[in-house]
């Protein structure tokens, strides 16, 4: 049995096996317009840096994202809200700061193919991490 919407059945039809499959792949609206929202959020270039900076160097406050991505801290605040809002990060306090990471989910999923394409190879220097193969470790203890 086919499954086009009842508002579409007067339409004409190629393939109706590939409609019901396009019409069913497309069924949960609500995960469509939560995929779109964080492609959205990826497509801006001060957004999607936040993003990566997060990705690569862990959780970051306001004002160490702003010197890492080269914007004011009110512009990483308000990019900041909008990622908070759409999911895709999220904020912990640690004393008087407060540190944001990447949220689980589709966004992280999405940043890892990213950062495939477009951080090349790279070596960090917090907490002994390395992007960079065949680099030598920081020195022991050493946290930035």
């Amino acid at each position: 049995m086919h499954k086009v919407p009842t508002d579409r059945r007067e339409m004409r039809v190629i393939d109706p096996d590939q409609v019901c499959d396009a019409t069913a792949v497309l069924a949960d609206t609500e995960q469509v317009q939560h995929a779109a929202t964080v492609l959205d959020a990826l497509g801006e270039v001060n957004r999607l840096s936040i993003l990566l900076a997060l990705q690569h160097a862990g959780d970051l406050c306001v004002s160490d994202l702003a010197v890492a991505v080269g914007m004011s801290d009110s512009a990483v605040s308000h990019a900041l809200r909008l990622l908070r809002a759409h999911g895709m990060v999220t904020a912990h306090r640690e004393g008087r700061l407060v540190r944001y990471r990447i949220a689980g989910g589709l966004a992280k999923r999405l940043l890892e193919v990213v950062s495939e394409e477009a951080v090349g190879p790279v070596r960090l220097h917090a907490h002994g991490a390395h992007d960079e193969p065949g680099e030598a470790s920081a020195e022991p203890g050493r946290t930035g």
